[in-house]
């Protein structure tokens, strides 16, 4: 899926269960990415409930981008629940379901998923602190290049790119 303009699709899914569960019970991220810039959004929870999905959507998505036309997710029951159609309806943000056992169809946010746990696996290598990382995970995401929009997330939404950690040890400029 293509979106005109930033911030007017959103893609979302979870991630896990993760094994082993990080050290404060956590063993969930909800992720969440920008159909246009591929901004990603991310958190950890013991459990993605009904409440914590809404309150994402809330906090991570229209508190901080806006309002937004659509978003998609599969079909897990805590994505579509009525708490959620209340913020749909309540925001008139068109919900779309992905086609069931085909997670290509919110390709978007697979890819995010994918990318997510790959920095996190190198960051963390094994240790139950992963939940400590993740902030990092996004991050790198948001600061690396993306071959669909030939530009970094970062650059597209704040038209700069980011200081980086790596910049400051290894200063460039």
């Amino acid at each position: 899926m293509a979106a005109p303009w930033l911030f007017v699709a959103w893609g979302m899914d979870v991630i896990g269960p993760i094994e082993p569960k990080a050290s404060n019970g956590h063993r969930f991220i909800l992720v969440a990415i920008d159909y246009f810039t591929k901004w990603v959004e991310a958190i950890t929870f013991k459990a993605v409930t009904k409440k914590a999905v809404v309150d994402f959507v809330h906090s991570n998505i229209i508190c901080r981008f806006g309002i937004p036309r659509t978003i998609i997710t599969d079909n897990a029951a805590n994505l579509n629940s009525n708490l959620m159609k209340e913020v749909y309806e309540q925001f008139k943000i068109a919900h779309h379901n992905s086609t069931p056992y085909r997670p290509k169809a919110n390709g978007a946010v697979e890819a995010a998923n994918k990318n997510i746990k790959k920095i996190l696996r190198k960051m963390v290598q094994g240790t139950r602190q992963w939940h400590e990382k993740l902030p990092f995970a996004p991050l790198g995401y948001r600061t690396t290049v993306r071959t669909s929009i030939s530009a970094t997330p970062y650059l597209l939404v704040y038209g700069i790119e980011a200081v980086i950690p790596a910049e400051v040890e290894i200063p460039s400029f």
